[in-house]
């Protein structure tokens, strides 16, 4: 176990659930309904409940009651497909968030949409409660690659829905983007690319399909019906999208993160730097005062008012240090010495000076201006280099 300490810096304001001083921290709002289940998808959403909707709201209504008056300057309603609510739905939801909580002055407020269920009432909800970010989940401009997926949209569809996004208002668009899709070629992902640069978007987040025991994609690749790219084909392809994002003036400053400059997503740098945040909602994860802690993944538990699972994790000073490099190695800035030393009171290479030697040696990793990160070979194998910090 480590010996050092941890600061922490807190304002006055009071939260009924945890009570003390905090810092304006980030929060998230799960919302688990979806048209569709995606043949890939592992995540906590439910098809066919629409039903369930103003119950739920509801729910979130008595569990954001627990944190009231707490201030956050990102927000971030995920899913699930929030664009799956109606657009009542959607004005409740947000006046909830404004009326609960402090949204400070020029917080990043962001939403998902599925372009297969937008529309310009939905749209305007989304507007009017304060929305100023859209994440769109393109996945792919190939119709295809979509239907593999098991994606509701078509590539047009897809088009439009950034176009209509930006017209109303929304300049910060992020459009989510896959690698290793069945059928998808270099030559496919090569004109997704193409098009995804040529909409007015500001921040791409790419990631290679993982497919997960008990989806039916994974079903279908374990019965031999589908076939994935090998992993160096993966990491080929891979490397010629961040080259073409890069091109294009979009720069990677996380794994799987691009961005135009200034664009970068002010609420998953939260996680990155191990701040704190709340999430509210069926399975949402929260991190505070030291704890991690997750809600029930069961809908009619949580509708019930049977927030929170049982299982909450203090974390130790080494945990921290831990989740610090783990975390922040995924940037492509890195981790600051100087910032490790004013959260735990020790300098960085004290606690993991053997560790960040051999990864220097390695060439996986380099130091500079005060910041260890790794370089584009360690951000290749970043998950082998991160497990070390554990």
């Amino acid at each position: 176990m480590l010996d050092f300490c941890i600061v922490l810096w807190y304002n006055t304001n009071q939260s009924k659930a945890f009570g003390g001083d905090f810092t304006a921290r980030g929060l998230y709002v799960h919302v688990p309904f979806c048209a569709k289940k995606c043949r890939y998808c592992d995540f906590v959403s439910f098809a066919d409940a629409a039903d369930k909707a103003d119950m739920y709201l509801d729910a979130l209504e008595k569990e954001a009651a627990e944190y009231a008056g707490m201030e956050f300057d990102t927000v971030f309603i995920g899913g699930g497909t929030p664009s799956f609510l109606k657009a009542e739905q959607i004005r409740r939801l947000t006046e909830m968030i404004r009326s609960s909580f402090r949204i400070a002055a020029g917080a990043e407020f962001s939403a998902e949409i599925n372009p297969g269920t937008l529309d310009a009432d939905k749209l305007s909800a989304m507007l009017r409660g304060g929305v100023n970010r859209a994440s769109i989940g393109v996945q792919s401009f190939d119709d295809g690659e979509l239907a593999a997926l098991g994606r509701i949209h078509t590539s047009a569809q897809a088009v439009k829905a950034v176009e209509d996004v930006y017209a109303a208002g929304i300049e910060n668009i992020n459009i989510d983007l896959m690698t290793s899709i069945p059928r998808q070629t270099r030559q496919s992902l090569k004109k997704s690319l193409k098009t995804a640069v040529s909409l007015p978007v500001s921040h791409i987040s790419a990631y290679s399909l993982i497919l997960e025991e008990g989806t039916p994609m994974y079903d279908d690749y374990k019965a031999g019906k589908i076939a994935l790219p090998s992993d160096d084909e993966d990491r080929d392809n891979f490397g010629m999208l961040t080259d073409f994002l890069e091109y294009n003036g979009f720069g990677r400053y996380e794994i799987s993160n691009f961005a135009k400059s200034g664009y970068e997503c002010r609420h998953n740098i939260k996680y990155w730097e191990c701040r704190e945040y709340v999430g509210l909602g069926a399975a949402a994860h929260s991190y505070l005062r030291k704890k991690r802690f997750y809600n029930t993944s069961d809908l009619e538990e949580y509708i019930s008012g049977r927030f929170r699972s049982d299982d909450m994790t203090e974390l130790s000073r080494g945990d921290m240090a831990s989740e610090f490099m783990m975390m922040g190695l995924r940037m492509v800035e890195g981790v600051s010495a100087d910032e490790f030393e004013r959260r735990f009171g020790v300098g960085i290479e004290d606690v993991y000076g053997a560790e960040l030697e051999k990864f220097i040696k390695l060439g996986l990793m380099e130091r500079r201006r005060g910041r260890y990160y790794l370089t584009s070979r360690g951000l290749d194998v970043s998950n082998s280099v991160m497990c070390e910090f554990i």
